[in-house]
């Protein structure tokens, strides 16, 4: 009797929910440690301004205060936020501080934190620091970036890096192309809003030479690696423990300057030190994401049989390259081109820093953005010449039989990849029917209960298989049972 797999395709019951919905989640903040002492942080109200003084002697001599810590306080170098993803040496210039020193670049950034018997304490000693800060012009779009003119860091352009994707003859291909069609486009800055805040919990252990931290969630060895080397210890001297964790959707789990900074403290007072951000800090420091603009053409025959996309993506990185920012960018130089058959291809995006809150990832990151900006232009071409936007679409996805089909090689950082399976057509097909698409498109446009109805298809594309590898260990119990270790985390999505 042959087996079968019964668990690919169908739903599975999950095992955490009623744990849940009673309450017995047990998240960071829900934690507490002996004699545990509370971290607040004082962040820049300028977003680009020359720090002329910090005076913290108020502060540090106000009851129930333990200390109060800087970036002199840090050493002579202050250790950045570094690249996990496409770490360039291009990039390093641009690398944030955990803490400003000389300079702030962004409304949020991290200049002083506080160590007290608790948080409402160390929220009060943050009023009684007084922060001197000379501003200067502020590069707050990726259009004023561009011109050089405010200049985040002295010694590098506001261009960060230039990523290209190519395919195929882009220049041969609108030459003499029947139809050609070129448009703006742009999506708005956002970021992610997990239900529960981010938090750290450190614990020193002076006798062992060991730091125990709570919080960590989504990349945990990268991040131990991080600060092992950031803050002068072995990686086995270090223990991430994953609570509970209120979702993550890309942003939560990469490594802040908050992820030093408190085991740092711990260290620096001999005390549990925990910290929790509350909605005005999360939203002036996590990841931010999708802002770009694009000025994108594209080239067809008659028939609607595309022969090219060109043109040129502008990336609003805010004010420091950190973790996996990079990753937007590239997305949208490379993945232009969707699950489309698209034999010539010429996308560049450029990088560009601003003062304001830095980016990273956020579902599907770059991908969002370079589909709108795709699905929009074919969009615009199938009404131009007359054909149907849903076979437009179906005359132009790669085919099986096409497979594996190879799209845009981008550079630097060069990286050649290919759609390696799957039947569009039939996907597409599927969806319509399961949608009804029949039905629902008459909708478009009208008005019903005093609503206008917007029916529209877009076609995606998802990577798969990025890694890094990771290795699992089976164990067959005494009762027949197998247990299953494996390294993967959840950030509370299901």
């Amino acid at each position: 009797m042959r087996a079968v797999n019964s668990f690919v395709g169908q739903p599975i019951e999950r095992l955490e929910d009623l744990r849940f919905v009673r309450g017995r989640g047990q998240y960071v903040d829900d934690l507490s440690r002996k004699d545990m002492v509370h971290a607040a942080i004082l962040r820049s109200s300028v977003g680009h301004g020359r720090i002329r003084a910090i005076n913290v002697a108020t502060a540090r001599a106000m009851p129930g205060v333990h200390a109060v810590i800087t970036a002199m306080d840090l050493g002579d170098q202050v250790p950045v936020v570094p690249m996990r993803l496409q770490p360039m040496p291009e990039f390093e210039p641009y690398a944030q501080p955990v803490m400003a020193r000389d300079k702030v670049r962004y409304v949020g950034e991290a200049l002083a934190m506080v160590i007290a018997d608790s948080a409402a304490i160390a929220e009060d000693a943050l009023s009684a620091i007084e922060v001197e800060i000379e501003p200067l012009p502020a590069a707050w779009n990726w259009q004023i970036a561009a011109k050089n003119q405010a200049l985040l860091f002295e010694t590098c352009s506001n261009i960060a890096m230039k990523f290209r994707a190519v395919l195929g003859d882009a220049a041969a291909a609108f030459k003499d192309a029947p139809y050609k069609r070129r448009e703006r486009f742009s999506t708005q800055r956002h970021t992610a809003m997990p239900m529960e805040p981010r938090g750290v919990l450190a614990e020193w252990d002076a006798a062992r030479g060991c730091l125990r931290i709570w919080g960590a969630a989504k990349v945990l060895f990268a991040n131990r690696r991080i600060l092992a080397k950031q803050i002068g210890l072995p990686e086995d001297a270090i223990d991430m423990v994953e609570q509970d964790v209120g979702g993550g959707f890309g942003a939560r789990g990469e490594f802040y300057p908050e992820d030093f900074l408190i085991p740092f403290a711990a260290r620096y007072c001999g005390r549990p030190v925990k910290w929790t951000e509350d909605r005005r800090e999360h939203l002036m420091t996590i990841n931010h994401a999708r802002e770009a603009a694009c000025e994108i053409e594209i080239a067809c025959e008659r028939d609607g049989t595309v022969l090219g996309l060109r043109g040129h993506a502008f990336v609003d990185m805010g004010a420091y390259m950190r973790t996996n920012g990079a990753v937007g960018a590239r997305n949208i130089a490379q993945f232009m081109s969707g699950p489309y058959r698209v034999p010539n291809i010429d996308i560049d995006a450029s990088l560009l820093v601003t003062n304001k809150t830095p980016v990273g990832t956020y579902r599907g990151p770059g991908r969002f953005e370079t589909d709108f900006f795709r699905e929009r232009l074919f969009d615009m071409a199938a009404r131009d010449l007359g054909i149907d936007p849903i076979a437009f679409r179906r005359q132009n996805l790669v085919a099986a039989a096409e497979m594996p089909y190879q799209v845009a090689t981008i550079t630097p950082f060069e990286s050649k990849d290919e759609l390696d399976s799957g039947d569009y057509q039939v996907t597409l097909d599927r969806c319509l029917n399961e949608f009804v698409w029949a039905e629902k498109a008459k909708l478009r446009g009208r008005c019903i209960d005093g609503r206008y109805h917007g029916v529209a298809v877009g076609c995606f594309i998802e990577g798969g298989a990025a890694g890094p590898k990771e290795s699992s260990r089976l164990t067959l119990e005494s009762d027949g049972t197998v247990t299953v270790y494996i390294g993967s985390s959840g950030v509370g999505q299901g």
